[in-house]
């Protein structure tokens, strides 16, 4: 686990008092496994594991100091938080100020992997505990007896939190969980713009920030076509309605080929297929590929709107924990029905401008079924043509052959021919 001393759960919430933490490791380990494996990826979250081993053994403490106790708190690590809170104000960044008297010879600065493995090591943290706190403050109140009783949990100096306090707690500790979480996925995707620390391991995971085999790669994408408040663990969550919104409403029209070459262009950010060395063909490079890219993006937002309107028994719960009434009801079932309509109509828009565009579209829509409807089309088209000549022209030959024979009629039946059918 990320998380095995009474230090830690005291750096995360000051007014615990756990004489025995580890009563609690029970708890932290089940949402360590539900809420932050699934954000890490089995890799990321297992190299986690192993440095957080090697950094208490290098550090001895990694709380808000990230440095190695001094003083009484090197030989009893039980003091180490109290040390540790007296010099706060003397650290910077985990790193000590040079004219700090109590320093120790020796003392080892922070190292700029390490403080990065720390930070991230804290936001999980913070993650696993007040994911455990919102979930399970009401089993922690209660004792169970030998004889399976029930028992109120209380101490000395202290009184009962009445049940107000108590709600406020688990909804200050889900708040605190939900900010964490944001906090996580944008140090990670800083990261993987920057120093890629952990990218490598960390792509593995559905949480990871870039999905190229989509056409809202990001969180921010998806943000410009619908509304998700800017808010990454949204993006996380609606990705599987994004994939199958992408292959079941949108590939079957478009064709798998012209939506893989769209992607690739998104993903390359208008990058020519010269410019990226590819020179296969299956990725635009002509103009018409953004606008493509724009009207395919809208007609997906709409599809996963209209699925994230779901009409089932906990989406009517409002906040208050009371059902909707039949006229919030009606009012989702019609926005979730104008979603689809707006979603068919962006879609019809898309497919009418791939058709008006084959030849700009070039070898990345030949073989669609777009293009072989206009190709089968054309063709149709041109047999009905030959056919129309066709007719015509056998029209314009019995037309002469009536007029001949009027004109043989006109003379005496000696000087008549015989007529060949």
């Amino acid at each position: 686990m990320l998380i095995t001393t009474q230090n830690e759960i005291i750096s995360l919430m000051p007014t615990a008092r756990w004489d025995r933490p580890q009563q609690l490791f029970g708890y932290i380990e089940e949402e360590e496994a539900v809420a932050l494996v699934p954000l890490l990826g089995d890799g990321l979250y297992q190299h986690l594991l192993t440095e957080y081993d090697r950094l208490r053994s290098k550090y001895t403490d990694i709380t808000a100091t990230t440095v190695r106790p001094t003083g009484k708190a090197r030989q009893d690590p039980q003091l180490a938080h109290a040390d540790v809170t007296e010099r706060l104000e003397q650290i910077q960044q985990g790193r000590y100020r040079e004219t700090y008297e109590g320093a120790a010879e020796g003392e080892q600065k922070v190292s700029d992997e390490d403080m990065l493995t720390i930070r991230l090591i804290r936001i999980c943290q913070q993650i696993e505990f007040y994911k455990m706190l919102s979930h399970k403050a009401g089993m922690l109140t209660v004792n169970f007896n030998e004889g399976g009783g029930m028992n109120m949990v209380s101490a000395d100096g202290y009184e009962s939190a009445d049940e107000k306090r108590m709600e406020r707690v688990v909804k200050d500790a889900y708040m605190s969980a939900g900010r964490a979480v944001d906090s996580l996925l944008l140090f990670l995707e800083a990261d993987a713009k920057g120093t890629k620390q952990f990218t490598e391991l960390w792509s593995e995971a559905d949480a990871f920030y870039l999905h190229k085999g989509l056409l809202f790669q990001t969180a921010r994408v998806l943000n410009e076509y619908l509304d998700i408040k800017g808010e990454r663990m949204a993006y996380v969550q609606l990705v599987r309605d994004i994939r199958f919104c992408q292959d079941t409403y949108l590939k079957p029209r478009v064709g798998a080929k012209l939506l893989k070459a769209v992607v690739e262009w998104a993903n390359l950010g208008g990058e020519t297929a010269e410019q990226s060395g590819s020179g296969d063909g299956s990725v635009l490079s002509d103009s018409v590929a953004e606008e493509l890219l724009s009207l395919l993006r809208t007609a997906l937002a709409f599809y996963v709107e209209s699925r994230r309107t779901t009409i089932t028994q906990t989406a009517l719960l409002t906040g208050s924990g009371t059902y909707a009434t039949a006229s919030s009801q009606k009012d989702m079932k019609l926005a979730r029905r104008d979603s689809m309509t707006d979603a068919q109509q962006a879609m019809a828009m898309a497919c009418q401008f791939i058709e008006e565009n084959l030849d700009a579209l070039g070898e990345a829509a030949v073989g669609t079924p777009i293009y072989n409807n206009v190709r089968a089309r054309e063709e149709q088209e041109a047999k009905d043509k030959a056919c129309a000549c066709a007719a015509e022209a056998r029209r314009r030959k019995e037309a002469c052959r009536q007029r001949n024979r009027k004109l043989f009629t006109a003379f005496p039946m000696t000087h008549r021919t015989t007529e060949h059918n």
